[in-house]
C-alpha cells in the first residue's frame, strides 16, 4: 500500500508539472507575436475571425475564395461567408455540444493520433462578434492555399465530404489533413493560417485569447 502511494504521488505530481508548464508556456507564446514580412501592397480584402469562446474559425467572403476551392465546397446558394474550421474529426461529429462530451472523446483527441475533420459552414450576413481582419491579394492567396491544403482529396482531386449531417442545415464536414492533439488544436490550426498569409499572431496559441490578442491590438 506504501509503494502504491508513492506511485500515485510521483505520477500526480508529474501530471501537475505537465499540465501547468503546457500552461505557462502557451500563455507566453501566446502573447508573443511573430515578425511578418513586410509586404508593397494595398490591403483591399478582408476576413473575418470568429470565437464561441474555445474555439476559433476563419470566415472567408466567398468572392474572396479560389475557383477551384469553391467548386470543391458544394457551396449553398445565396452563400455570402463560408467558415472553415478544423479539428479532431471523432469529437466534431460526437460532440455538438460541450454536455456530449465524454472523457474517452477528449482523450483520444489530445493524446492519440486520430482523424480530423474540416467543419464548413455556410453564412448570409455577417455578425458583430466576427473580427475583422484587413489584407492584400497575395495574403489571400496565400490563405486560400493553405485552406486547400487541409482537405484530403480523393484519387480525383475533389475534397472528401463526411456523410453525416451537420449541426444545421447550413453546415458540412469534410475529410482532412493532420492529427488534432494538446500541442496542435484547432486554434493554432488558425495560427498557422494567419502565419502562412503573413498576419501578425501569436508564436504559438493553443486557446482562443492569444489569437484574439493579435487581432484586437
Amino acid at each position: 500500500m506504501k509503494r502504491f502511494f508513492i506511485y500515485f504521488k510521483r505520477t500526480a505530481w508529474i501530471l501537475f508539472t505537465f499540465i501547468a508548464g503546457y500552461f505557462i508556456i502557451a500563455v507566453i507564446l501566446s502573447f508573443a507575436n511573430t515578425k511578418t514580412q513586410k509586404l508593397d501592397c494595398i490591403k483591399t480584402e478582408y476576413i473575418f475571425i470568429s470565437s464561441n469562446g474555445t474555439h476559433l474559425d476563419i470566415i472567408v467572403p466567398v468572392q474572396n475564395l479560389k475557383k477551384n476551392l469553391i467548386n470543391n465546397l458544394q457551396v449553398q446558394e445565396n452563400a455570402v461567408y463560408i467558415s472553415f474550421g478544423w479539428g479532431d474529426k471523432e469529437f466534431y461529429l460526437n460532440t455538438p455540444t460541450w454536455g456530449d462530451l465524454t472523457f474517452s472523446t477528449a482523450f483520444k483527441a489530445l493524446f492519440l493520433k486520430s482523424e480530423s475533420a474540416m467543419h464548413v459552414s455556410f453564412h448570409k450576413t455577417s455578425y458583430m462578434h466576427w473580427k475583422k481582419i484587413d489584407l492584400c491579394k497575395i495574403q489571400l492567396e496565400n490563405l486560400n492555399s493553405f485552406i486547400k491544403s487541409t482537405f484530403k482529396k480523393s484519387k480525383e482531386k475533389k475534397f472528401i465530404r463526411i456523410g453525416v449531417s451537420g449541426y444545421s442545415e447550413n453546415d458540412y464536414f469534410f475529410e482532412a489533413q493532420g492529427s488534432f492533439s494538446f500541442y496542435r488544436t484547432c486554434n493554432v490550426w488558425v495560427n498557422e493560417a494567419l502565419k502562412k498569409a503573413n498576419i501578425e499572431t501569436s508564436i504559438w496559441s493553443p486557446f482562443v485569447f492569444g489569437i484574439l490578442y493579435h487581432i484586437e491590438e
